[in-house]
């Protein structure tokens, strides 16, 4: 199993773009010439045949995986899960990426997931495996269709569901809060929810993010943040609000290689 995760990591590593899509939405996109016009994105991929099947058995390990982890939180996650469903984007670091549902899917089944998902072939990896574990990959990428992702997001959150974003990935570097998250709920009104999975035991790759692999069984401490509505943040200022928002996000992630 763990041969599998080392496998995934490059797929992972290239699913959330959230960052780089909104502070490039005036960019040109690119076109595709076999089946759209001049003027329509680049139709994401998707896995087929045995591609699929394959995700699909890999995700039902990795379930099994990690409902065998023990969830540990105080009294700001209670308060998060006991206060009335909202929308709310959901910002957490890269490298613990690999339990990004978990606390909704035990502890708030009734509410729904998107993530941000790379259209590239390798998105189109983490977007099955995503499917897998009942979050809604929404396509886009820095080189295409960051608009119409942009777009999208704001629909699927006004749809009722919840919008998951890494702001230092892709490719960092590691615990950098780019403006593309505060963009994102700024503009579209939703409030923030800072979440760190801080782990007692777990390797962790040579990416450039020093990805976190939890061992079977172990202990996770769990941290929010509740920020509240992102349009009353730094007044409104994306890069303001990226500086605060990092510095909150830092105050509950525990990490000895690189902090204190």
């Amino acid at each position: 199993m763990l041969h599998w995760l080392r496998w995934a990591n490059p797929c992972i590593a290239t699913g959330a773009e959230c960052a780089f899509i909104i502070s490039t939405m005036d960019e040109p996109q690119t076109t595709e010439t076999k089946t759209t016009t001049p003027n329509e994105p680049k139709a994401p991929r998707e896995l087929e045949g045995a591609s699929r099947i394959a995700m699909g058995i890999f995700g039902f390990f990795l379930r099994m995986w990690t409902r065998s982890l023990r969830f540990h939180f105080g009294d700001d996650v209670q308060a998060f899960l006991d206060k009335p469903a909202q929308p709310a984007v959901v910002i957490l670091w890269h490298n613990r990426i690999l339990l990004a549902p978990e606390l909704f899917r035990r502890y708030l089944p009734e509410r729904k997931l998107a993530g941000l998902i790379s259209a590239s072939s390798d998105g189109a990896w983490l977007a099955g495996f995503f499917e897998q574990l009942g979050i809604k990959p929404v396509r886009g990428s820095r080189h295409g269709r960051g608009m119409q992702a942009f777009r999208e997001l704001l629909k699927v959150s006004r749809a009722g569901y919840d919008i998951g974003i890494t702001p230092d990935g892709s490719r960092g570097p590691i615990y950098d809060m780019k403006a593309g998250a505060a963009t994102l709920a700024v503009r579209g009104g939703a409030p923030i929810l800072l979440l760190s999975y801080n782990y007692t035991r777990a390797w962790r790759l040579k990416s450039w993010d020093r990805f976190y692999i939890p061992l079977p069984f172990s202990r996770i401490n769990v941290r929010v943040d509740d920020v509240g509505s992102g349009k009353e943040l730094a007044g409104g200022d994306p890069k303001e609000a990226a500086v605060l928002l990092r510095e909150r996000m830092m105050a509950i992630t525990e990490d000895e290689e690189f902090l204190p």
